[in-house]
């Protein structure tokens, strides 16, 4: 276990590796090509062609929640993990088929020399290396690497952890295999980078007119069922949507009723005289009943207010309360009294091992020099470098045995105390003044809602369910409990929320098998339960064109008003402009291609692409816009001084744009999700 144990220590890097492996970020949202509840019966998903048949797939989950398990040392999972790791395997499923096919016919692979390598190596893994590091020396430890490697197999839990980083880093490798086959048949000249960050850097001043849609009457413009269809047939491929339902329903809030308050405060109360008597142990009193705060000194001035009065007039071992804190009834006990310093001034010397300890503890204490051994052998590498001073820290920043240490001994004092991290030789440089300060233990009861509370919000969702056959009585329902109607548009089917309700996969997976205008049974969405009813079933496909109606609508309209106002622009300067069309003239500056918005205009890319770039002297004529239409002329232009820099950072980008290319292609395929059936 003691392999495993060292890689523990290092479990955020672990993470890391399994979801920050470059393919990752490859994987695009909008994969998802298919979802058929009516495929075979075992089968999760097809991705690719390749059927994905549900033990598999859990067998994979079952894998990724060991392996997170180890990681972070935990016995359990929530279930909004357990929710990330399902989407994280159906992720790297569509990884492993598509990209696995390209490196098949590429030819690529990685050896078993070549894993060894990026352990052991010359050429180690990056995520390795992190992995390995000497927390010590803050540098790759090949020793360490090695003996792992070495002792693995004697560990049943170090060899399934390594076997999973493994395949992971061997990704890694063929992704980075894959795309630099790829990259090393593009070329993008010099020339090209600095041309594209000539354009980014060039910098243009025009005078434009922006003439508002709502400045012609939209009565003037005649719009026809046949244009609308055109243009929908144009770019019908815009409104392509993915399957999803949507829903209306009633949600009735489960919170803590005055009752269940009255219990929390007698409960707060039935502890006091046990937490009052004088053999009580109060801080691990109030630890057990779930308070978080161990022995620590205030003053009065950090005390909450409510207790203020209280430390003014009581004595030591006395309680307070119960007294209401938010949502949580408290009592409080004064344990100590004390005279302490407001702040102290200190350096220490971290080693992990005993023996040293008491070995630099004698040579400090002998006249040698404190600060050169801190730098030689502190473990505390930010405070080492400074010969092991902390400066000044306040009561109770440090942790309770370092903390007492200098609170409590005397300035020029050198002592050794253990903690969590290991020994600490501790010099007091010094103090400041002795204030009154006031040592509590707390006990908390927080407010919850009772199983009675509960049954009386089902009760009410029961009454209503009751009225609520279908979407007719669903709304007479609404109207007659002076209820608010919610909003669940478009979920898809792996969702695990719908608007604001969270814990709703049961909702979900309902509204997916439901028929259009059918009633849900009264379903427990974390601390609310819910009544639905479906309203609408939208199928892989198009939205329908009635559905965006207004929308081509508006479109085909606008585009009217852009050739009336290109003809009537004609010939006109950008004063007669503004005057014929209640508008003024107004001045863009510093406009670039790195920029989609013009200040007083807003995000307007069409009429950046325009004028950025453009001559001195050039007129821009109407330009359809996101806001209006526009007339410009070009003030001035001017080219910027490229640097190597930029020109470098055109080159990144357009290789990054080449790579997202070569992602979206490999990933392009027939993908059916079925995991609604199973999840």
């Amino acid at each position: 276990m003691a392999a495993l144990q060292t890689l523990r220590d290092r479990a955020g890097v672990l993470i890391a590796v399994v979801v920050g492996l470059a393919l990752l970020a490859f994987i695009l949202t909008d994969l998802f090509n298919g979802n058929s509840l009516f495929s075979n019966s075992d089968e999760v998903g097809v991705i690719d062609g390749q059927s994905v048949k549900i033990q598999d797939f859990q067998n994979r989950i079952e894998e990724y929640e060991t392996f997170t398990k180890m990681s972070q040392n935990q016995a359990s999972l929530t279930e909004e993990m357990q929710n990330q790791l399902r989407e994280q395997v159906w992720n790297q499923l569509i990884q492993d088929i598509t990209f696995g096919k390209a490196y098949e016919n590429a030819g690529i692979d990685v050896s078993g020399d070549e894993l060894f390598d990026m352990a052991c190596g010359n050429h180690v893994s990056n995520s390795l290396r992190q992995l390995f590091t000497n927390p010590e020396t803050g540098m790759y430890d090949r020793a360490l690497a090695q003996n792992f490697l070495k002792n693995k197999n004697s560990d049943p839990q170090a060899r399934f952890y390594w076997n999973f980083v493994e395949k992971n880093i061997k990704n890694e490798r063929m992704a980075n295999k894959y795309l630099s086959a790829i990259m090393s048949g593009i070329y993008y000249t010099d020339a090209q980078a600095k041309l594209d960050a000539d354009k980014r850097g060039k910098e243009t001043e025009a005078a434009y007119v922006a003439v508002r849609y709502g400045n012609i009457p939209d009565s003037t413009i005649a719009v026809s069922d046949a244009e609308i269809k055109a243009k929908y047939n144009q770019y019908k491929e815009l409104y392509k949507v993915p399957e999803s339902r949507s829903i209306e329903y009633v949600s009735f809030p489960i919170r803590p009723t005055d009752l269940d308050r009255e219990d929390a405060e007698k409960a707060a109360a039935a502890l006091i005289p046990d937490f009052s008597a004088p053999e009580t142990d109060a801080y691990h009193f109030a630890q057990m009943s779930g308070s978080q705060m161990g022995e620590r000194y205030l003053t009065k001035e950090q005390l909450p207010s409510l207790l203020v009065q209280f430390v003014e007039r009581a004595k030591e071992g006395e309680v307070y309360g119960p007294y209401r804190e938010g949502d949580t009834y408290k009592v409080s006990r004064l344990v100590k009294i004390a005279q302490r310093p407001d702040s102290v001034k200190a350096r220490h010397i971290l080693v992990r091992d005993a023996a040293i300890a008491d070995s630099l503890l004698e040579v400090v204490k002998k006249g040698g020099n404190f600060a050169e051994i801190a730098r030689q052998y502190s473990a505390d590498n930010g405070s080492a470098i400074n010969g092991g001073d902390l400066d000044w820290f306040n009561d109770g920043v440090m942790v309770p045995t370092f903390n007492e240490a200098c609170f409590t001994g005397n300035k020029g004092d050198i002592v050794k105390v253990q903690s969590q991290y290991g020994f600490h030789i501790i010099n007091i440089q010094d103090k400041g003044a002795n204030k009154t300060k006031y040592s509590i233990a707390t006990i908390e009861k927080p407010v919850e809602y009772s199983s009675r509370t509960q049954q009386e919000v089902y009760n009410e969702a029961s009454k209503f369910l009751s009225m609520a056959t279908d979407k007719k009585s669903f709304d007479a329902a609404l109207d007659s409990m002076n209820l608010v109607k919610r909003y669940g548009n478009n979920i898809r089917s792996n969702a695990h929320t719908v608007a604001s309700l969270r814990q709703a996969r049961e909702l979900v997976k309902w509204a997916y098998n439901a028929k259009v205008g059918q009633v849900s049974n009264i379903e427990e969405c974390n601390d609310e339960f819910v009544v639905a009813v479906l309203v609408n079933v939208q199928k892989e496909g198009y939205t329908a064109m009635n559905d965006i109606a207004p929308m081509l609508t508006r479109e085909v309209r606008n585009e009217k008003k852009l050739a009336i106002v290109a003809e009537q622009a004609a010939g006109k300067t950008l004063a007669e402009i503004a005057e014929l069309y209640n508008a003024k003239v107004d001045t863009a500056k510093n406009v670039s291609f790195g920029s989609n918005t013009i200040a007083g205009a807003g995000v307007e890319p069409a009429f950046v692409g325009a004028i950025a770039g453009a001559e001195k002297g050039t007129r821009v004529d109407a330009t359809k816009g996101n806001n209006a239409i526009y007339v410009a002329e070009v003030i001035d232009s001017k080219d910027a001084e490229v640097t190597k820099a930029q020109t470098e950072a055109a080159y990144k980008q357009q290789f990054q744009t080449f790579q997202y290319q070569v992602s979206n292609y490999v990933t392009d395929v027939k993908i059916e999700d079925n995991r609604i059936k199973f999840y």
